[in-house]
C-alpha cells in the first residue's frame, strides 16, 4: 500500500491524533504509525504445538503519533485509557509495573536495547479501534506499531519476522503471556487481500489469497470473558507438551493424521491428553485444507472446515463457552453463511463467520436480536477484509 493510500485511509484519525498530541503539550509529531488487529480464520491452539495457523489482519487499528525527546524519558497517553500519563525512562533495567498498558511499550523498548539499538526518549499518543478483550490482538498491534515507529524515528531497519519475535518476547517478559508467534507475525507480516499461513515450527510463512468481492469475514464479539482463561490456556499447553513427550515427538505436528486413532491408544496418555491431541492433529489438517479450498473459492467446504473447528474446540479442547456456542450455532443455520467458529484463546472473546457480503446486514441484525434476548448483552459485530500489516512513516 502506498504512502498516499495510507494517509487517505487514516486521514481523519491522524487529524485527531495531531490534536491530542498538541493538547498533551507534546508539540508536533515527527512520526505516525498504525498496526491492525488480527483474527485467526482457522488453526486454533496449535501455534504452541508446531502447527499451521491462518490469521488475517483486520481493519481495526492502533494508530500512534510520536516525537523524539532529548532527555531519555518516555511519555505515553492513550485516548482509550482513563489512566494518567504513563512515564518511564529508557534504561537497560526496564521492568514491568502492575497491569499498565505501558508495559507493552516498555517491553519493545527493552527488546530494541538488547539488540544494541540506541532508543531515544519520546512522547506518544495512542488512539485505538481494536477491541480490547475480544481476542483480536490489541496488545500485539500496540507492540508492533511502537516497534515500527521507533525504528522509523531513528532510521534503523529490522526484518519484519525479527521484529515480530522481539514483540513476542515483549509480551512474554512484560505482560506475562506465554503466547506463540502468530499474533505479532500477523499484525506485522499480513498483506492486503491475503491471509497469512504461518508455520509455527520454523516461522516460515506464505500468503494465501482471499480477495473475493462477494465474500467477507464477520467478527462477532461476544463481549464476555470468563475467568478460566488464564489457567486454562497454560494447562492445555502443558498437557500438549507432556503428550508430545509421551509420544516421543518434538511437537504434535509430527503425529500422522492417518494414524491418529492408533496414536491415541498410546499408554500414558490421559483422557484429557487424548482429546487435546485429537484436536491439534485434526486442526492442523483442517488449516491446510482451508488454504486449498479458499484458493479454489470453494466456500461451502471452507465453511464446513470452520464448523468442524468450532466443534473440536468445544468438545475436545473445551475452550468455548455457552455464549460462543450460541453465536456459532445460530450463524451456521443462516443463509449466506458458509461457516462460523470461535476464534482466539476461548472462554469468551469473538467468533468469526465466512459470510456472503449481501447477507451481512441481515445476519448482523439477527444475531444482535437473538443474542441480546438470550444473554442480555449487546454483541459488537463488524465485517472486515484482510488488511496490510503495521507500518510507520515520517510526518
Amino acid at each position: 500500500m502506498s504512502e498516499t493510500t495510507i494517509l487517505d485511509e487514516h486521514e481523519e484519525t491522524l487529524s485527531e491524533l495531531k490534536a491530542l498530541f498538541t493538547e498533551a503539550g507534546f508539540g508536533a509529531p515527527e512520526v505516525f504509525g498504525c498496526a491492525p488487529g488480527r483474527v485467526n480464520v482457522i488453526g486454533e491452539h496449535i501455534d504452541y504445538n508446531g502447527g499451521l495457523v491462518l490469521p488475517a489482519a483486520i481493519d481495526r487499528w492502533v494508530r500512534v503519533a510520536m516525537s523524539r525527546r532529548s532527555d531519555g524519558k518516555v511519555r505515553l497517553i492513550s485516548a482509550q485509557s482513563t489512566d494518567a500519563m504513563v512515564e518511564f525512562s529508557v534504561s537497560v533495567d526496564l521492568a514491568p509495573e502492575g497491569k499498565s498498558w505501558g508495559n507493552y511499550v516498555k517491553g519493545v523498548v527493552a527488546g530494541l536495547l538488547k539488540e544494541g539499538i540506541e532508543v531515544p526518549g519520546f512522547d506518544a499518543v495512542v488512539n485505538s479501534t481494536v477491541p480490547v478483550g475480544g481476542g483480536l490482538s490489541s496488545s500485539a498491534a500496540l507492540e508492533a506499531v511502537f516497534g515500527k515507529m521507533i525504528l522509523t524515528l531513528i532510521g534503523v531497519e529490522m526484518e519484519d519476522i525479527a521484529l515480530a519475535k522481539l514483540c513476542q518476547k515483549a509480551e512474554h517478559d512484560f505482560a506475562g503471556v506465554p503466547c506463540g508467534l502468530m499474533d505479532q507475525a500477523a499484525v506485522i507480516l499480513c498483506e492486503e487481500g491475503k491471509l497469512l499461513m504461518l508455520d509455527c515450527v520454523d516461522d516460515s510463512f506464505q500468503h494465501a489469497s482471499f480477495d473475493d468481492p462477494d465474500w467477507g469475514l464477520l467478527i462477532i464479539n461476544s463481549c464476555v470473558s470468563h475467568e478460566l482463561s488464564d489457567g486454562g490456556y497454560a494447562a492445555r499447553r502443558d498437557a500438549c507438551h507432556e503428550a508430545a513427550r509421551i509420544l516421543g515427538v518434538d511437537t504434535l505436528r509430527e503425529v500422522d493424521p492417518a494414524k491418529l486413532e492408533e496414536v491415541l491408544q498410546t499408554p500414558g496418555l490421559t483422557e484429557e491428553m487424548r482429546r487435546y491431541v485429537r484436536h491439534v492433529v485434526t486442526e492442523i489438517a483442517r488449516t491446510l485444507e482451508t488454504v486449498k479450498v479458499l484458493s479454489e473459492r470453494d466456500y461451502k467446504r471452507a465453511g464446513e472446515l470452520l464448523n468442524a473447528s468450532h466443534a473440536s474446540l468445544r468438545d475436545d479442547y473445551r475452550v468455548s463457552c455457552v455464549e460462543l456456542d450460541f453465536i456459532a450455532a445460530l450463524a451456521q443455520k443462516q443463509e449466506g453463511v458458509a461457516g462460523c467458529r470461535m476464534t482466539g484463546g476461548g472462554f469468551g472473546g469473538s467468533a468469526i463467520a465466512l459470510v456472503r457480503r449481501d447477507c451481512v446486514d441481515t445476519l448482523t441484525a439477527l444475531i444482535e436480536e437473538r443474542y441480546r434476548a438470550e444473554f442480555g448483552i449487546e454483541p459488537k459485530i463488524f465485517e472486515t477484509r484482510p488488511m496490510g500489516g503495521a507500518r510507520a512513516w515520517m510526518a
